[in-house]
C-alpha cells in the first residue's frame, strides 16, 4: 500500500486535532457539571485518549501494508467491519455538526455578528471538502504549514494570560462528588476520541526508523497547552466560568493588557477559524472514508466520481441536520450533551481501539501457538 504521510505530519495532526471546541464551549460545559474540578474531567478525557493513542499506535505499527478496512474485515469479517465504520462515520458526523453549528455560535459573537450563517458554513464547507479532496498527503502538508503559526499563535496567547490576567486560586479543589466528575467526562466524550483518526490512516504512515519521540513529544505538548488554558480559563472567571461559553475570545478581552497595545481579540479569532477548517478537513476524511468502505465503492485514494457522490451526500446530509433538526447551538446542545444518544455512541466507538488492541493481540497469540506447533513437528 502506498505511504502517503510521514510520522512526523500524523503526530501534527494530532497536535491539531486536540483543540478547536474544547477552547469555547467546553471549558463552561465542564464547569455546570463539576464546578472547578472540571479540571479533572479534562484530565480524565485526556487520560483516557492517552490509553487510546497508545493501543492505536502499537495496532498502526504491526499493520503498516493494509487499510483498516482490511484489518477490520480480517479480524471480524466484512459485516461487522462495516458496522464499525457506520458508528464511526456517525460518530465524525455528530463531531462536524457540533463544529459546524459551535463555530458559528462563535464566530458570529467574535466578528461576524450581522454575518448570515449559510456565509459561515460556505466558508467552513468548502475550505474542509477542499482538504479531503486535495488527499491525504496534500491534507498533511497543509498542517505542516499552519502548524508553527498555529502553534505559536496559542503560545503567545496563553503567555499573554499568563503574564497579565488577574489570576486567581482555583482552591479548593475536590469539593465536588466523584459522580459529577466522571459523569461530565460521560457526557461530553463526543468531544474526545482525538486519536481515533489515526486507525482510519492505517497502511497510509511511514513511520521511519524513530516515530515515538515526535508524536508523543506533539501530543504532550498539546496536552500541557490546553491544560494552562483550563486553568487560567477557571483561574480568572472562577465562579462565573459557566456564563462563558466564548472563553477563549473572553480570556483575551478580559485582559488588561489588550486596552495597553491594542485589541488582541484578532489572536483569538484567527486561530479558532485555522483551527475549524484543519479539523473540518479531518473529520471530511473520516466521514468519507467509513462511508465508502460501507458501501464498498471505489478506492479513496482514487477520488473517483462514487466518493464525490458521497462527499455531496455528507455536505447535505450535514445541512439538512443544520437547519432543520437543529436550527441553533442551543437544540444541538440539547441533544448532544443533555441526552445519551451521542454520549452512549460516543462510548462505542472509543471501544474501537481497545478491541483493535485485543484482536491483534489475539491474532499475535496465535500465530506464535501456530509457529511454535510446526517448529514441534518439524522436531
Amino acid at each position: 500500500m502506498t505511504k502517503t504521510i510521514s510520522a512526523r505530519q500524523l503526530s501534527l495532526v494530532a497536535f491539531i486535532s486536540v483543540f478547536s471546541l474544547k477552547l469555547t464551549v467546553l471549558p463552561s460545559l465542564f464547569y455546570s457539571k463539576a464546578g472547578i474540578d472540571a479540571i479533572f474531567s479534562l484530565f480524565i478525557i485526556m487520560a483516557f485518549d492517552f490509553l487510546e493513542l497508545l493501543l492505536i499506535f502499537y495496532v498502526l505499527k504491526r499493520n503498516q501494508d493494509i487499510s483498516f478496512y482490511q484489518f477490520l474485515s480480517n479480524k471480524v469479517g466484512k459485516f461487522f467491519a462495516k458496522l464499525i465504520l457506520l458508528a464511526i462515520f456517525s460518530y465524525y458526523f455528530f463531531k462536524m455538526l457540533l463544529l459546524c453549528s459551535g463555530g458559528y455560535n462563535y464566530a458570529s459573537l467574535a466578528i461576524f455578528k450581522e454575518a448570515p450563517r449559510h456565509l459561515f458554513l460556505f466558508i467552513l464547507l468548502v475550505s474542509s471538502c477542499s482538504l479531503y479532496l486535495f488527499k491525504s498527503r496534500s491534507y498533511a502538508r497543509t498542517i505542516e504549514f499552519f502548524y508553527p503559526i498555529v502553534a505559536t499563535m496559542f503560545v503567545l496567547f496563553v503567555g499573554i494570560a499568563l503574564f497579565t490576567a488577574p489570576l486567581q486560586d482555583i482552591r479548593p479543589l475536590l469539593t465536588t462528588p466523584a459522580q459529577n466528575i466522571f459523569e461530565s467526562s460521560f457526557m461530553f466524550s463526543v468531544l474526545g476520541g482525538n486519536y481515533l483518526f489515526m486507525l482510519l490512516f492505517m497502511g497510509k504512515i511511514k513511520f521511519g526508523k524513530n516515530p515515538n519521540k515526535t508524536l508523543f513529544g506533539h501530543v504532550f505538548f498539546a496536552w500541557a497547552l490546553l491544560m494552562i488554558f483550563y486553568i487560567i480559563d477557571y483561574s480568572i472567571f472562577k465562579y462565573t466560568a459557566v456564563a462563558h461559553p466564548h472563553a477563549i475570545s473572553e480570556i483575551i478581552q478580559y485582559l488588561p493588557l489588550p486596552s495597553i497595545l491594542g485589541n488582541f481579540d484578532w489572536i483569538a479569532v484567527s486561530f479558532m477559524l485555522v483551527l475549524y477548517i484543519l479539523q473540518g478537513g479531518l473529520f471530511f476524511y473520516c466521514m468519507c472514508y467509513s462511508l465508502n468502505k460501507v458501501f464498498e465503492v471505489k478506492k479513496i485514494e482514487k477520488m473517483g466520481a462514487v466518493s464525490k457522490v458521497v462527499l455531496g451526500f455528507v455536505n447535505l446530509l450535514l445541512l439538512l441536520f443544520i437547519y432543520f433538526v437543529f436550527p441553533t447551538f442551543s437544540d444541538l446542545r440539547e441533544f448532544a450533551f443533555n441526552g445519551l444518544f451521542v454520549p452512549i455512541l460516543s462510548t462505542i466507538v472509543m471501544l474501537v481501539p481497545i478491541i483493535c488492541f485485543i484482536l491483534e493481540v489475539l491474532s499475535k497469540g496465535k500465530s506464535l501457538r501456530k509457529l511454535q506447533h510446526l517448529k514441534a513437528k518439524k522436531g
